[in-house]
């Protein structure tokens, strides 16, 4: 599981995307979510066909990265098969940081087991404490303003 808990951290500008989205597993995402590092962790869920989630992941993306101490990882629940789909979004939108594939045949119903009250609806972005602690959800197009409020009342 170590592995999967070094992604969270975001490539320096300067530095080319994170690399291709890691497949992981249901119970790998629920281990990322219990955020046993602690600290301030934002996790975006989204898919490629999206358009929303397309508009939306840059932008947590630029409020993330205004926030140093904080980690952050996107979740997508694509189907298995559209691996290439992922990888091609990740690249088509200059995405930095580190991305996951659920790899799952029911991805919405994974997500629904792993987010307690799970809007079936995406995107989704919970802003997470310490062993997992929701502090802040946002669902359907998010506000940076909001989202960037969230993440400094919590000091890095």
């Amino acid at each position: 599981m170590y592995s999967t808990l070094l992604l969270v951290a975001a490539a320096p500008a300067t530095e080319p995307a994170v690399g291709e989205p890691v497949r992981v597993s249901e119970s790998q995402v629920a281990e990322l979510l219990r955020n046993p590092e602690g600290g301030t962790l934002v996790v975006s869920f989204f898919a490629s066909w999206c358009r929303p989630c397309r508009h939306d992941l840059p932008l947590v993306e630029r409020t993330v990265l205004g926030h140093p101490g904080v980690r952050a990882l996107h979740v997508s629940l694509d189907e298995v098969r559209d691996a290439p789909k992922v990888l091609r979004m990740q690249v088509e939108l200059g995405l930095r940081l580190p991305m996951v594939h659920l790899q799952t045949d029911a991805p919405g119903a994974a997500a629904a087991r792993l987010v307690p009250r799970w809007p079936d609806v995406i995107p989704v972005t919970l802003v997470l404490g310490p062993g997992g602690a929701e502090k802040a959800r946002f669902q359907g197009t998010i506000d940076p303003v909001k989202l960037d409020l969230a993440l400094g009342a919590d000091p890095a």
